[in-house]
């Protein structure tokens, strides 16, 4: 049986209709984000806008931007949504990163489309899809899984591909700032980093880059830091099977052994040995 903490996304909600005091609150993470609107009354608040929704609208986020609905609680309002990190995408290999599916939220990093009665068609098919093999301990639904997701995101490249031509968004400093640290991690993630360094080489103060990256996401700048890193094993683990856990450990960035593992029993739910071992038992591809 595939734990939960084998589930590609960080939240996934299908067809939802409850309200959680957490999402109707305006709120920030540095996950992206996918969200459908299937019914309802609501106005979304994406920044500094307000967008008056209608059933069939999608809207895609860099997380960054602070959001969150303006529920009227009169009607059902329900909505599909899941947030996922970037560097995900590596599970669907070389080829089919040639055309890259991140651009439009790299791009645009907002933006809300509203879908022609064809198109809304497509991407209910493709949202039920994912949520058909979501949850499933099928290794062939899991590759479908996969599929399913990045056949979403080519449907959301191809629909925004005017729009990335001329993209002329604007990003507040705060979102811009966070944005400089984040890819600073990115690129040095497997390197011995500390705060004092990072914020030298981003010439930025450490004290407010600390209290802005917590502001602005919610986490610390080493959270961030150690899940990037703990996401990188787990992706190790699937596409390197012959790596040992040691392995794994120093070259997603983990200096000792022990705290790899208890980063990452803290994380994902279970021991690393016991993850490779079933990732061996029901591999993505």
């Amino acid at each position: 049986m595939i734990p939960h903490s084998y589930c590609i996304f960080d939240h996934f909600y299908y067809k939802w209709n409850k309200l959680l005091a957490g999402q109707v609150l305006v709120h920030s993470h540095v996950q992206y984000e996918i969200y459908y609107f299937h019914g309802g009354r609501c106005d979304y608040v994406l920044g500094d806008r307000t967008i008056p929704l209608q059933p069939g609208d999608l809207i895609i986020m860099n997380g960054l931007t602070p959001h969150c609905p303006k529920v009227d609680r009169s009607a059902e309002y329900v909505r599909t949504m899941f947030s996922f990190d970037p560097h995900l995408v590596q599970l669907f290999g070389h080829n089919l990163l040639a055309c890259n599916p991140l651009k439009p939220f790299e791009t645009l990093r907002n933006h809300h489309i509203r879908l022609s009665t064809a198109t809304k068609t497509e991407c209910e098919d493709i949202l039920s899809r994912i949520n058909r093999y979501y949850y499933s301990e099928d290794p062939v639904h899991r590759n479908r899984l996969l599929a399913a997701f990045y056949d979403l995101l080519m449907l959301i490249y191809e629909l925004c591909r005017g729009e990335m031509e001329s993209a002329r968004n604007g990003v507040s400093d705060w979102e811009r700032y966070v944005q400089q640290i984040v890819a600073y991690i990115e690129e040095k993630y497997m390197e011995d980093i500390g705060l004092d360094r990072m914020a030298s080489e981003l010439h930025m103060n450490r004290f407010h880059m600390m209290k802005v990256f917590r502001e602005v996401t919610g986490m610390t700048v080493f959270d961030y830091l150690f899940k990037r890193r703990i996401d990188q094993a787990k992706l190790m683990f699937h596409h390197c099977p012959d790596d040992s856990v040691t392995d794994v450990c120093y070259k997603s960035g983990f200096k000792h052994p022990s705290h790899f593992s208890r980063v990452f029993k803290k994380q994902v739910g279970t021991a690393p040995d016991p993850y490779r071992k079933q990732i061996r038992e029901f591999p993505f591809s």
